[in-house]
């Protein structure tokens, strides 16, 4: 197992340098460049040579790639250009909220997804099997704003049953925090919870077509072992590629649904940096979601290994 960790680690360093490259070259190709468009169109020459010699923009490039590298390896990202915050402490501030709305969001998909799809499976052409795939089709249709609106007015104004907008930590109030988290759970993890179904109905059905199975059924076993023993162990792999696929998808969804529901995560950290042209905001967050995203995937493939031994040699 160790060997199978250690070729993964390596695998990852390529797409850490291309990944960082690329967040650098942010404020690289701005039009008129990063400290220009951070200062603004009224700034004098004067203020925005000061600005580039703050920003460190008056550095040779790849002295500045190789500083900046260095210092988010140390977690340092920076100041912000606008409010003069520190970006790795808003960072740690903001990114427990949208993690804690990105799992309940998969954990939605999850109990959703996989079991319509061993259901679906197991109903072949039958009228649930119709039902479950009709519902998928209108959840991948249905865009996660969209939804997120139609459940505030629905839920939150007509109805009254959650808050509209708004988040509460989960170290201040337990049921405060999940009832302004189920919404924007509900809304994210739609769109995802289509996709496990269709995917766990592939895959279970690929399983049962196979020759073992119907060696299975032919000694009698019961249906709740050549489902869930045999079918679905076998279909876990697809499905769990996707839902790492899902997983990273979903940090940039929630970007949209944060600023339905008024979430103070880092969606919303993202796109205030976007819309003010704050380069150490923008390059902080992309950072660290990258970084979320090698995880995911490195877990994963690990996962792989775990699942099916051939995979290690």
């Amino acid at each position: 197992m160790i060997p199978t960790i250690l070729k993964r680690l390596l695998a990852v360093v390529p797409t850490v340098v291309v990944a960082t490259l690329l967040v650098f070259s942010l404020e690289q190709i701005t039009p008129g460049g990063a400290a220009e468009a951070a200062a603004g169109p009224t700034a004098t020459p004067r203020q925005v040579a000061a600005l580039k010699h703050q920003m460190g923009l008056d550095q040779p490039v790849p002295l500045q790639y190789v500083t900046w590298l260095a210092d988010v390896a140390r977690g340092r990202f920076g100041q912000s250009v606008i409010n003069r915050q520190d970006v790795g402490a808003e960072i740690a501030q903001r990114l427990p909220v949208t993690l804690e709305l990105t799992l309940a969001a998969l954990l939605v998909a999850l109990l959703v997804g996989i079991p319509l799809g061993i259901l679906s499976a197991a109903r072949r052409q039958s009228r649930i099997d119709g039902v479950v795939r009709s519902g998928t089709g209108l959840g991948l249709a249905v865009p996660e704003f969209v939804l997120a609106m139609f459940a505030v007015d629905v839920f939150a104004l007509k109805l009254g049953w959650v808050p509209p907008t708004g988040f509460t930590p989960l170290s201040q109030s337990l049921a405060s925090n999940l009832q302004g988290l189920i919404l924007p759970a509900l809304a994210l993890g739609s769109g995802a919870a289509a996709i496990v179904t269709r995917q766990t109905r592939g895959a279970m059905v690929e399983v049962m077509d196979s020759p073992f199975m119907r060696t299975a059924w032919a000694l009698g076993l019961s249906r709740r072992q050549i489902y869930f023993r045999f079918a679905l162990k076998n279909a876990l792999i697809s499905v769990i590629t996707v839902i790492g696929l899902l997983a990273g998808a979903l940090l940039g969804v929630a970007v949209l649904i944060e600023r339905v529901f008024v979430i103070p995560g880092m969606g919303s950290m993202l796109v205030d940096g976007v819309t003010q042209k704050d380069f150490p905001v923008m390059q902080g967050v992309t950072v660290v979601f990258v970084a979320i995203v090698i995880v995911i995937n490195l877990a994963v493939d690990l996962s792989y290994a775990v699942l099916d031994p051939r995979i290690r040699r």
